[in-house]
């Protein structure tokens, strides 16, 4: 996979995080359904980055897969993962 130089992605494949949904500002329908995952265990599966418009920033979203058995796929923007130090 490409990545930007100027700002690589934080989380790498295979990285495990933790899913921190963001509190500040409004809620907005993608709150509600990323909400039931916090503060659980996941392991990045894959990484995607889109750029604004104006190419002046990229932001990076995550596939993540729950561990602790169980199977579902989350899809999250970087600042709703936190490092998992194992």
């Amino acid at each position: 996979m490409e990545v930007d130089r100027k700002r690589p992605p934080k989380f790498i494949t295979g990285q495990k995080v933790i899913i921190h949904p963001v509190k500040e500002g409004g809620r907005t329908p993608r709150d509600a359904a990323i909400e039931p995952f916090a503060g659980k265990t996941a392991t990045v599966q894959d990484y995607y980055y889109i750029y604004t418009p104006d190419r002046s920033q990229v932001f990076y979203i995550y596939t993540v897969k729950l561990g602790s058995g169980d199977k579902a796929e989350v899809v999250a923007h970087e600042d709703e993962l936190k490092s998992v130090i194992d």
